[in-house]
């Protein structure tokens, strides 16, 4: 049963939940082309030795540096093949040169005889990347933990990996309850209303390195339930069932957990979505999300995303944050964690006014649009006009105007 007064904190929640349900995570392997923001196993190191032999730094020509042991020598009857070749960046030449002169010192005459800049100097080496230089096998080209970048696709490309172990990504169930829910697309009739968490959940869970797994819309009846959860436990590792959390007639979803595992609370220190539950079924996580979006939204954020990232081994991500003066009053309940949603402008100053959205009073579209957020700690209260905080954005500040 529901008891607000015996909440936990979201430190507490999670910690709980860690201590009875470890997770485990798994290993496969995959090709570098789908290799993308995925997190590696373990340091990968180079198979390759680039260049294989020496080869021109720049674009020029190759010649022997024997022949400028007293200077610049008379070229008049040089020809190509013989005395040079030409030698563009990257290019292997023939062994019996060993330097290179950059294109910028060198030029041809009407009749095409080569000519070489005054004070050119050329020694054995001269413009030559040595074998090895752009990298060594054995040379580590990856490291472990950290998400795979385009440029670290490069980095395995030239070390010759075509095949990295990554942590598997783990599968998320997203099972929406409610029958007055109806599927995006679909015009509302009086009692009903639009799925749209799904949608939202889904791409959060993407953003986060999951893998989504969306279940059709459950009617309230506890039979259905049970048998979307029964399937989301054989197919995933993380099942999320939204809506049924609260007291109301139709909140049995927390009576379906009790049946199958352990519950092990009801009820957070975080708003909107006071109402969560967190159970254990089957050594899985199992997480009961309030049904209104931005409580939806809000416990995805900080509870979902903690799990992931347990996961795949990754810090809790931390949002770039700027300092704001309140435009209004800003209500934050003191007894909980409260997500206050803001839309930060810039004044003519060029400085940052937060302007409050409270989901009580603005349309729910303001709400989940808003550029910026405020997540309160426990016992600070109300914020007021004038106050100065710290606003994580929710776009990059190039879009703020």
């Amino acid at each position: 049963m529901l008891d607000l007064n015996n909440s936990k904190t979201k430190k507490e929640a999670l910690d709980i939940l860690f201590e009875k349900c470890p997770l485990k995570y798994e290993i496969e392997t995959i090709p570098i082309t789908e290799a993308i923001y995925r997190i590696p196993a373990e340091d990968m190191y180079s198979c390759n030795t680039l260049p294989v032999f020496r080869v021109s730094m720049m674009d020029g020509i190759a010649v022997a540096s024997s022949c400028f042991k007293s200077g610049i020598p008379d070229t008049s009857n040089w020809i190509e093949g013989r005395e040079y070749a030409r030698a563009d960046t990257g290019d292997d030449f023939d062994d019996c040169y060993d330097a290179v002169i950059k294109i910028e010192n060198v030029s041809f005459d009407e009749i095409g005889k080569l000519k070489i800049k005054e004070g050119t100097v050329v020694k054995e080496g001269t413009c030559v990347k040595k074998s090895g230089s752009t990298i060594k096998k054995g040379d580590c080209v990856l490291k472990a933990g950290m998400p795979v970048r385009p440029s670290d696709l490069a980095a395995l490309a030239i070390g010759g990996i075509t095949n990295i172990s990554v942590l598997k990504k783990p599968v998320v169930a997203f099972i929406p309850t409610g029958s007055e829910l109806i599927f995006p697309g679909t015009r509302p009739q009086r009692g009903q209303n639009i799925d749209s968490n799904s949608i939202m959940v889904k791409h959060m869970l993407i953003e986060m390195g999951a893998e989504p797994l969306v279940y059709p819309i459950v009617k309230d009846n506890p039979e259905d339930v049970k048998i979307a959860l029964e399937k989301a436990l054989k197919q995933a590792d993380i099942i999320i069932v939204n809506g049924g959390s609260s007291k109301g007639g139709e909140d049995f979803t927390n009576k379906v957990f009790k049946s199958r595992g352990e519950v092990l609370l009801h009820g957070v220190f975080a708003g909107p979505g006071r109402p969560m539950s967190l159970a254990v079924i089957e050594g899985k996580p199992v997480v009961n999300l309030p049904g209104p979006a931005l409580a939806a939204y809000y416990g995805v954020d900080w509870c979902i995303r903690s799990i992931v990232n347990q996961y795949l081994g990754l810090p809790m991500m931390k949002r770039k944050r700027v300092t704001a003066v309140l435009a209004e009053d800003m209500p934050c309940p003191k007894p909980i964690s409260f997500l206050c949603k803001i839309n930060i402008e810039k004044n003519q100053d060029g400085k940052y006014i937060a302007v409050p959205a409270p989901f009580k009073a603005f349309p729910i579209n303001i709400c989940l649009g808003t550029n910026g957020q405020f997540i309160s700690k426990i016992g600070e209260g109300d914020y007021k006009k004038g106050d100065t905080i710290e606003v994580e954005l929710l776009c990059s500040e190039e879009f703020i105007i």
